[in-house]
């Protein structure tokens, strides 16, 4: 473990995808979706392995400090760096880079999400640690790591490889070439065959010094109110107010002259739907109709079906389903048909016009 190699967990997400287990109150980083602990202690766990937990920081919007701390107790409250509103990615990533920078100078960070599904950790460690030594000998490039399709999928943005840069330790580093939105399933076949396409994690691995200067050059009103910021944070409120919603990719990543991809099978997924929760349980199955299900439950004559029931004293029961999600919150219940469980976010934006917000 290197002293200036930090890793940059971000969970200031709301998982809206994930109702109604994922709320505003607690989003999907602090669910038990896929074992027997949150998607955030699971991360923090597999980062720890690779930089020590004095070198990890959660950027995490203002009102789930209080929950960060709890899942994670061992993390000094400083290591916390909250922002004050939800304004996407790139505000958030460059005030906690410009943080960790002013902590140390010489800092290279790998910014990651708090809220996916890693199976293969020690692929994950060894890509990591192999952009972490990468950027040590070139600080001007920004690496990311593409996960390797399993199948067309349009739930993902894609990056393109270009040409090929360089062989590690029999990881194959390319050049990005670009990256592209979520694409049509037609669009996602295609990228699929030609092997030329990898998902986007949204993982990246820089030198904070790099990271500013290019978020500088890309964002200039952006980095001058992180500037503010670090040299006063009574500005912090009014400042971030102002900052553009904007994702980091569409804002540096993108935009960078030099960015390299190392793609990695990671046995990954973003459960970002139910459908990809599912998936995680394809080959866990309660029974021989290939139902899998949790908690009070009974079914007859269904097949295909996921059942997740959080409530101890309701019981779920179906008949004569198939291909369907069932999901039970305390107060609300999702009932789906396989591959269209992301309509779930039209639920929730129904529920804000119709100001239900007790449910939300």
């Amino acid at each position: 473990m290197k002293n200036n190699h930090y890793i940059l967990i971000v969970a200031g997400g709301t998982g809206t995808r994930l109702y109604p287990w994922s709320r505003e109150a607690k989003p999907k980083q602090f669910q038990k979706i896929f074992g027997n602990k949150t998607l955030l202690e699971q991360t923090y766990l597999r980062s720890k392995k690779i930089v020590g937990r004095n070198n990890i920081f959660v950027s995490t919007n203002n009102k789930y400090v209080s929950l960060t701390k709890k899942f994670l107790p061992e993390l000094d409250p400083k290591q916390i760096l909250p922002e004050p509103y939800k304004k996407n990615t790139a505000p958030a990533i460059s005030m906690a880079v410009a943080q960790i920078h002013k902590l140390d100078p010489n800092a290279i960070i790998a910014s990651i999400h708090s809220d996916h599904i890693v199976l293969k950790e020690d692929a994950f460690k060894d890509a990591i640690n192999l952009a972490f030594t990468s950027v040590k000998i070139e600080k001007d490039i920004i690496f990311t790591i593409g996960i390797k399709p399993t199948h067309p999928h349009t739930g993902y943005g894609y990056i393109e490889k270009g040409k090929l840069k360089q062989e590690i330790d029999n990881h194959n580093i390319f050049w990005a070439k670009k990256f592209v939105e979520k694409p049509n399933h037609q669009t996602a076949e295609n990228y699929f065959k030609t092997g030329r396409f990898d998902w986007n994690a949204g993982y990246f691995i820089f030198s904070a010094k790099h990271y500013l200067n290019e978020l500088k050059k890309y964002a200039l009103n952006l980095s001058k109110g992180i500037d503010k910021i670090i040299k006063n944070k009574k500005n912090l409120k009014t400042i971030y107010d102002k900052f553009e919603s904007a994702s980091v990719d569409t804002v540096i990543m993108e935009k960078t002259d030099k960015i390299a991809v190392i793609p990695v099978d990671l046995g990954w997924s973003d459960v970002g739907s139910w459908d990809s929760v599912s998936q995680l349980f394809e080959n866990n199955t309660n029974d021989n109709n290939g139902n899998y299900f949790e908690g009070l439950v009974t079914l007859v004559d269904t097949k295909n079906s996921m059942v997740l029931n959080e409530s101890g004293n309701k019981l779920i029961a179906t008949v004569g389903l198939e291909n369907i999600i069932v999901v039970s919150g305390e107060d609300a219940i999702l009932v789906a048909q396989k591959g269209k469980s992301e309509g779930v976010k039209q639920v929730v934006e129904e529920l804000k016009r119709k100001r239900k917000h007790k449910l939300l």
